[in-house]
């Protein structure tokens, strides 16, 4: 399922694609299964679009023309407060740095720009310290990703910035989102944003520079402070702009959906064995660092998913399933852990819980390989 969602989603994108018009433009009665019984990839497919509430009408093409690998632009990306730990960097120490950094590009136009997020609602803003009323925000399509909005947010920055090119020689952008700033800096055109960045540079004057400097946020920096007010005002706005966003920034809601689906069809297999180890599908019961080593890792793994040698070997030898010696109950790793009786004095050494769920969440696997080899079986495992 997650296959044919990320290939649909990347199809979409890609008009000029063999395979789009067959699959998008084909009316679904033509997908029609030759049985019943196995139901077609494309036309399954999108009824699960459907439930998950995903359009794929708000995709954007990646077909945005490349800039020449060869073309200079006039830009320069500066990240050096990256060197700092912001863990081990005060708030004071951070404003002394940007001081410094503004100093050094004292002759330029400064620009702020953000991103903000807010569950599904997603905008951008670009801030202008010396001409507020230029300031722009804007709510982007809901589910849009907070890198999106980064390059958004430059993008509105850019669009203005081309308009004072008349007035000024020299910008400087100031972000808060280092992997936008990377993108940048790289010339990953694989993002179709950073294309139409440098597309709309190289519109510029040639005598137009732009820099760009990471800045973190939250640290007091009143630029920063009141970029991140506007893009956070533009989540409440009722109306997106009519941007398309990247196939890519739907992924996550498609996993969620996928998930929601796996767990509800695992909740329907409440009889099956391995639902009370793990009813919640996502979750890591692997315990590393226990001092078990990776020997006690691996027979931890195997009674977690029901399948050892003392209880499986039967099926390799085509015998019967055996039988408990002591109590003549089906052997079984629930029977060994948890229920026999005869085991119960040297199992009350070493745990106490009654049931599986319990047992491989709040007892140490030293304490449980320790039951084993009293009883002599953890080899056998």
């Amino acid at each position: 399922m997650k296959l044919a969602f990320n290939y649909v989603l990347k199809l979409k994108s890609l008009p000029r694609n063999p395979c789009h018009d067959v699959v998008f433009e084909t009316p679904l009665s033509d997908f029609s299964s030759v049985t019943k019984s196995e139901p077609n990839l494309v036309a399954n497919t999108f009824e699960h679009f459907k439930n998950a509430n995903i359009s794929l009408n708000i995709i954007d093409n990646l077909h945005a023309q490349c800039p020449p690998p060869w073309e200079e632009h006039n830009i320069n990306v500066d990240i050096s407060l990256t060197k700092q730990n912001k863990e081990n960097t005060s708030e004071v120490a951070y404003q002394k740095e940007f001081f410094r950094i503004k100093e050094k590009f004292s002759n330029h136009y400064a620009v702020f720009t953000d991103g903000s997020k807010l569950e599904e609602k997603v905008a951008a803003a670009a801030y202008f310290p010396e001409h507020p009323d230029r300031s722009k925000a804007t709510r982007l399509r809901d589910g849009a990703s907070v890198f999106s909005a980064e390059l958004e947010g430059i993008a509105l920055a850019l669009t203005e910035i081309r308009k004072l090119s008349k007035y000024h020689k020299n910008f400087v952008i100031y972000s808060d989102s280092l992997s936008a700033l990377q993108a940048i800096q790289s010339r990953n055109f694989k993002v179709i944003d950073i294309r139409r960045l440098y597309n709309l540079i190289r519109k510029f004057p040639p005598y137009v520079h732009i820099s760009f400097v990471w800045i973190p946020a939250h640290v007091g920096i009143r630029g920063n402070e009141n970029v991140d007010k506007l893009a956070k005002a533009a989540l409440n706005r009722a109306s997106c702009s009519g941007k398309l966003i990247c196939y890519s920034d739907l992924k996550p809601k498609i996993n969620s959906y996928i998930n929601s689906v796996w767990q509800k069809n695992w909740d329907a297999e409440g009889a099956n064995k391995l639902h009370e180890v793990l009813p919640n599908l996502g979750e890591d019961l692997h315990r590393r660092g226990d001092g078990g080593g990776r020997k006690q890792e691996t027979a931890m793994c195997r009674l977690r998913v029901g399948h050892t040698w003392l209880t499986q070997s039967y099926l390799l030898k085509n015998e019967e399933q055996p039988f408990c010696y002591a109590c003549d109950s089906l052997y079984t790793v629930r029977h060994i852990l948890i229920e026999c009786p005869d085991f119960q004095d040297t199992r009350g050494k070493y745990y106490s819980v009654t049931d599986l769920y319990r047992l491989f969440r709040e007892v140490n696997p030293t304490r449980i390989a320790g039951y084993l080899k009293d009883l002599g079986v953890y080899g056998k495992i």
